[in-house]
C-alpha cells in the first residue's frame, strides 16, 4: 500500500493511497520539470502463454504511466527464452492488446531477433574482464549456498566458485556477470531508496546459459541462450526506454540490471514497481500456472478491474473507447 496523498489536484477517481495516485503526481512533477527528456515507456511480456488479468495490469499501469507523462508506449516481445515461448502466444497477445484499445507507438521488438545485439554488449563486458565462464551446475549451486528472495522462498544462489578459474575436463554451463561486494543504492520514482549488495544477495548472476547437450565440452560463448536480465538491459537502452513500470515481483531484478547498465554506461531508467494480483493461494496469478486467459468480448469488465486494483473508482463507461477517453481526460495538466 502506498502512503496517503493530499494534494488539492488529484483527480476524485483516484484513491489517495493508491499506485494510480503516485503515478499522477510522478507525472505532474515530471511536466512541471524545465527541459525534461523525452519520456518512454513499454510493457514487455514473455510470450510463453496467453494474457491474463496480472498481464493486463501491468500493461494499464505502463500504458497510463506513459499517457499521463505525455510519453511514448512501446511493446517488446521478450521471447528470448525459446524453448517457452512461440511466435503464436506473442501474436496473440498483441491482438488482445489491439482489441482492449491499446496502442502501440513503434514497432514491437522481438527479442528473439536480437542475438547481434546481445552479443555485442556481452563482447564488452568480456573485454573488461567482467564475466567468466561457470561449469557449476543447478546441484552444485544450491547445494553450496541458498538466499531467501522476496517472497521467502529458498533459492539457490551462486557462491562464486569458477570465479577464479574452472575444471578444463567439465562443460560451460553458463556465463557469468562479476559483481562487487558493495552496496548498490538505487532510489525508486516514489523515492523509497533500495539498497542491495549482489555478492551477497545473488552473486555472480548468468548472463548465457550453454545449450549444448549435457556432457558435451563447450569452451567458448558462441552457443547458448541469453539471460532475461542482459537482454532486458540491452533492449530498454536500444529502445530508449526513459521509465520502467513493472510488477514488484520484479524488484530484485532491478539492482543487477542497474549494475549492468553501469558497466555498459548505460545510463539507468526511472523505476517503479506495481502490486501483484495474486490468486487464491497468495501466489503471483502467472501463466506457467494456467491463469485464465483474457477474453476481449469481456474486455471493458477486464480494464475496469485493472484500474480499480491499481486504484481508481470504477469509471462510468458503455465503450472501451469511453473508459480511454475519461482515463486520459485525468491526465496532469
Amino acid at each position: 500500500m502506498h502512503k496517503s496523498i493530499n494534494h488539492p489536484h488529484l483527480p476524485q477517481p483516484l484513491r489517495p493511497d493508491s499506485w494510480l495516485a503516485c503515478a499522477w503526481l510522478a507525472a505532474k512533477r515530471f511536466k512541471s520539470t524545465p527541459n525534461r527528456p523525452p519520456y518512454k515507456g513499454r510493457f514487455a511480456p514473455s510470450p510463453s502463454g496467453l494474457l491474463h488479468q496480472g498481464s493486463l495490469i501491468a500493461a494499464l499501469a505502463s500504458y497510463i504511466h506513459a499517457h499521463w507523462h505525455g510519453g511514448e508506449w512501446l511493446v517488446r516481445m521478450e521471447d528470448v527464452d525459446q524453448s517457452r515461448c512461440t511466435a503464436a502466444y506473442g501474436e496473440a497477445q498483441l491482438t488482445v492488446l489491439r482489441e482492449l484499445g491499446f496502442e502501440f507507438d513503434a514497432n514491437v521488438m522481438w527479442q528473439s531477433q536480437r542475438h547481434d545485439a546481445y552479443q555485442a554488449a556481452f563482447d564488452m563486458l568480456s573485454n573488461h574482464r567482467h564475466t567468466y565462464p561457470c561449469t557449476c551446475t543447478r546441484r552444485d549451486i544450491a547445494d553450496s549456498r541458498t538466499r531467501m528472495d522476496a517472497r521467502n522462498a529458498q533459492t539457490p544462489a551462486y557462491a562464486g566458485t569458477c570465479r577464479k578459474g574452472i575444471n578444463t575436463h567439465a562443460p560451460i554451463r553458463s556465463w557469468r556477470f562479476r559483481v562487487h561486494d558493495e552496496p548498490l543504492i538505487w532510489q525508486d520514482e516514489n523515492g523509497i531508496m533500495h539498497v542491495d549488495n549482489l555478492e551477497h544477495s545473488v552473486g555472480d548472476f548468468a548472463l548465457k546459459r550453454a545449450s549444448l547437450p549435457q556432457g558435451a565440452p563447450q569452451h567458448t560463448p558462441e552457443d547458448g541462450d541469453w539471460t532475461y536480465q542482459l537482454a532486458v538491459v540491452v533492449d530498454d537502452a536500444a529502445q530508449g526506454v526513459t521509465h520502467i513500470v513493472r510488477g514488484e515481483d520484479l524488484l530484485d531484478s532491478t539492482a543487477r540490471q542497474i549494475a549492468l547498465q553501469r558497466a555498459l554506461n548505460i545510463p539507468p531508467p526511472h523505476y517503479n514497481h506495481i502490486p501483484l494480483l495474486l490468486n487464491p493461494d497468495g501466489d503471483k496469478l502467472s501463466k506457467r500456472d494456467q491463469a485464465p486467459a483474457l477474453n476481449a468480448l469481456h474486455g471493458l469488465e477486464a480494464l475496469q478491474h485493472a484500474w480499480c486494483f491499481l486504484g481508481g473508482q470504477p469509471i462510468e463507461a458503455d465503450y472501451i473507447c469511453d473508459f480511454w477517453q475519461s482515463v486520459f481526460n485525468w491526465a496532469p495538466k
